[in-house]
């Protein structure tokens, strides 16, 4: 009996040594995959959780200390040019040479990490200002040692933002002031003052009013419609949002736009309007109207930063409407930051029956060898071009060479801002498909647009499409 009681002990107490052998190698591979999370790939560099989570250990033992401390963003200027110009591969390379000068300065120092595409972080600490200065000074010169005298670094250059750590501002805080000073651009290295904190006090209640709105529906879609030059039809519209504010009234887009970009809120909104587009184009098809085909804006942060081929998926899945009468956006120079990614993304989407359109085309970089190999079904013309065609040869130019362009690329062409007689009839004359702008309509709310589509006149005239 006694044997079998030993064997029974020894037993559990391999048993109990293996499962704690186990806990540690768990533990120890949950560590590594949480250090992994917090790793920017590209460059070996904290990603911007993994600094904002280092920096504020770091920033609570300068505060026992007594010490002074900084934030410093640097901002990749040019980064599009760069990768339109010579190619996704040289951008990224760009980027790894911005992240090795920041850490051959930072090393054994200070934190530094890659908290954006463009943007690179720095908490560093000094004993007065001008080190700072010397800081950037140097990074500048790190720069030009790094890439040298060559094409690209005559193309590229550097934006910064500093926030001086006042010992009340927790990390969260001093990275936005930072960040805060970079969309200013005030100057080429800006520095966080008590006018940009009003601004930041301002933002921030905007920022939550923002979200009241979207959950208390005080976002709506208006929709401009897209006219063909030659029977005059409505051949689709545009989703455009408004915000109908409770005590300020309504809130143009310009206002509230830039800074939901800066806030990431963009990415929700932009996911509210999609559904709230497609929502609609259902109940036009139920209402028994013409198909009508929808155009949705997409930002650079829901294109980049989110998975927007299975946002799109799902849409399309909980409305049930038919792919072809939706249309995706993106502006020409947010397709030109990363080549690659824009041709997977838009070529699953395009897949899918979606239409693909560029817009703003003319205001960019897009250089003929990338732009044949994005999957496109539309060019829309800048708005930029189409209101100085009255007087400016060079713009009439400029313009009848994209629809040249796009002819040859077999894509449809719609001109933006269309406000007179006399762009409507040199867009015809040049071949241009497509007019939006206010000499045909302004925005309109979805039921103006319904009266609209079904006018006698309208209807007659998509029986003509």
């Amino acid at each position: 009996m006694l044997p079998i009681l030993i064997i029974a002990v020894l037993l559990a107490v391999l048993f109990a040594a293996a499962f704690a052998v186990s806990l540690i190698k768990i533990r120890s591979l949950t560590n590594a995959s949480e250090k992994l999370r917090n790793i920017d790939q590209m460059t070996g560099l904290y990603n911007r959780d993994g600094f904002i989570t280092e920096a504020s250990a770091v920033l609570k033992n300068v505060s026992a200390a007594g010490k002074n401390a900084a934030v410093v963003i640097f901002d990749v200027d040019g980064m599009g040019k760069i990768n339109t110009l010579f190619g996704a591969e040289v951008g990224d390379s760009v980027v790894v040479g911005f992240a090795a000068t920041a850490e051959a300065l930072c090393k054994g120092r200070f934190l530094c990490g890659r908290v954006d595409t463009d943007d690179f972080a720095v908490l560093l600490t000094y004993n007065n200002e001008n080190e700072i200065n010397v800081f950037i000074s140097d990074f500048e010169e790190g720069l030009h040692r790094y890439f040298g005298e060559t094409a690209v670094m005559e193309r590229v250059d550097y934006l910064a933002g500093v926030a001086v750590y006042d010992g009340c501002d927790d990390i969260y805080t001093l990275y936005n002031k930072a960040n805060l000073c970079l969309l200013a651009k005030e100057s080429k290295v800006t520095w966080f003052n008590s006018d940009m904190e009003q601004r930041m006090v301002e933002n921030e209640l905007l920022r939550t009013e923002m979200l009241d709105a979207l959950e208390e529906g005080q976002f709506e879609l208006y929709y401009q419609p897209k006219i063909s030059f030659k029977t005059g039809a409505i051949m689709g519209v545009e989703a455009l949002i408004r915000w109908h504010h409770p005590t300020k009234g309504f809130v143009p887009p310009n206002a509230f736009i830039p800074l939901a970009e800066q806030t990431g809120l963009i990415t929700r909104i932009d996911e509210w309007g999609l559904r709230t587009a497609c929502r609609q184009i259902l109940k036009w098809q139920e209402q028994g109207l013409p198909p009508v085909k929808v155009s949705v804006n997409m930002s650079q942060a829901q294109f980049y930063r989110t998975d927007v081929v299975t946002t799109v998926t799902n849409v399309l899945e909980e409305t049930g409407i038919d792919p072809a009468l939706l249309e995706i956006e993106v502006t020409e120079t947010m397709a030109m930051q990363d080549i690659q990614r824009t041709i997977n993304v838009l070529g699953r989407i395009r897949e899918m029956g979606v239409s693909i359109s560029m817009d703003d085309f003319g205001s960019g970089y897009s250089s003929l060898s990338s732009l044949k190999t994005i999957p496109l079904d539309i060019l829309k013309i800048d708005r930029s071009l189409v209101c100085d065609l009255d007087e400016n040869e060079v713009s009439k130019q400029i313009t009848g060479a994209i629809v040249d362009l796009g002819k040859a690329m077999k894509l449809m062409i719609l001109a933006e801002g269309v406000e007179t007689p006399e762009q409507s009839r040199y867009l015809t004359e040049i071949g241009c498909d497509l007019a939006q702008g206010y000499y045909y309509s302004k925005p309109r709310p979805a039921d103006e647009i319904t009266m609209l589509l079904l006018s006698p006149e309208m209807m007659q005239r998509a029986n003509k499409k």
